[in-house]
């Protein structure tokens, strides 16, 4: 019997049952065309590397909080420094009775007159070392008055035109922690030199940022801690807390943001950084400064996109490890979660391997 051949049909075959001659048509698709193919799954690259969770603090750049300075010698204030004004050690803080008081170094305020009568005592061994580093160099290194203190003293008094007594007084000196930047006048000339006279603060330049203990552990801020701060000029820097004031009133301005959660409440703490590399801000006088702050640092983990995880019936997770074109699933324990990646092990897991991810 002649077959037939229907356009469009594919394999035509005849049956006979009974004398009774059937066709059955039998059609097969045509073949995908490339276009038509499904698409290989998406893969990535199990890595080994650093992950880091952090949050950013809104600070601003600054000289810090100005502390007042209250006068110590009696009579009339006759001159006072400009606010900007950088007074450094054996220089003129302010004038009494048109006398300097010239700013020592130490971190005792004197507490007496330091005389031949003066017995040794560490408010005698500031007096020399200031004197010595003033290149006064008869004055010794210990803590007694000395006929080498006389001298030294009596020369530094005939420099800043006082009277050559080598005797000092309480309020002859103003003895500060450093040299010190003026933030403010406090007081006018004519006014009594005891009174408040000056807002002072240091004079290195220092970041300044509000703290929700709510939203950041504020262990993770101590002295020495290390931060890094996006500066004003778009450039990085390390940062040092120097210092965690719990008596603050920032505003809700600075609260954290980023992996810190959503802020809104008023945080009730500060913390003042120190910019370890003063020559990155030495054209700035102010400005904003993101404060970044670690929160968990992970060395040499392997990991993988977040994408790549495979949640099980079972529990927990897996990744489809790819190779010779076939995948296997492989059951791995997370641990930190990390811009978009997550930190995977799992047995015979490593790195470079290849996994199925989705993005």
């Amino acid at each position: 019997m002649r077959g037939r051949t229907l356009a469009g049909i594919g394999v035509v075959t005849v049956l006979v049952a009974g004398g009774v001659t059937a066709y059955v048509f039998i059609t097969r698709p045509a073949p995908l065309t490339a276009a038509a193919q499904p698409a290989p799954p998406a893969t990535t690259t199990v890595v080994k590397t650093t992950l880091t969770t952090s949050v950013t603090l809104n600070g601003s750049l600054g000289y810090g909080k100005a502390t007042g300075y209250t006068g110590r010698k009696a009579g009339t204030l006759t001159w006072l420094p400009a606010p900007g004004t950088v007074v450094h050690r054996g220089g003129r803080l302010y004038t009494v009775d048109a006398q300097p008081v010239v700013l020592f170094v130490g971190d005792l305020p004197l507490y007496r007159t330091i005389d031949p009568a003066a017995t040794p005592g560490p408010d005698v061994r500031e007096v020399n070392a200031n004197l010595r580093a003033l290149g006064y160099r008869t004055a010794p290194a210990g803590d007694a008055y000395t006929d080498g203190t006389a001298t030294a003293l009596k020369a530094w008094q005939r420099k800043n035109k006082l009277e050559e007594s080598g005797a000092l007084g309480m309020g002859d000196v103003a003895v500060l922690p450093g040299e010190v930047r003026v933030d403010s006048q406090k007081a006018q000339p004519g006014a009594p030199a005891t009174a408040e006279l000056l807002g002072l603060t240091a004079t290195a330049r220092q970041v300044t940022a509000p703290v929700d203990p709510a939203q950041v552990d504020v262990a993770l801020l101590k002295a020495g801690s290390k931060v890094e701060l996006s500066l004003p000029d778009g450039s990085r820097a390390p940062g040092t807390v120097t210092a965690l004031d719990s008596g603050s009133s920032a505003d809700a301005s600075g609260a954290p943001r980023g992996t810190g959660g959503p802020g809104g409440s008023a945080p009730g703490q500060a913390v003042t950084i120190s910019v370890d590399d003063q020559a990155k801000v030495s054209t700035m006088d102010s400005g904003s400064v993101d404060v970044v702050v670690t929160l968990a640092h992970h060395d040499n983990v392997l990991a993988v996109p977040v994408g790549a995880l495979v949640a099980l019936q079972e529990g927990g997770y897996a990744v489809q490890v790819v190779a010779a074109g076939h995948a296997r699933l492989v059951a791995v324990r997370t641990g930190m979660f990390a811009d978009g990646r997550v930190e995977v092990a799992g047995d015979g897991l490593a790195e470079g391997q290849k996994v199925v991810t989705v993005s």
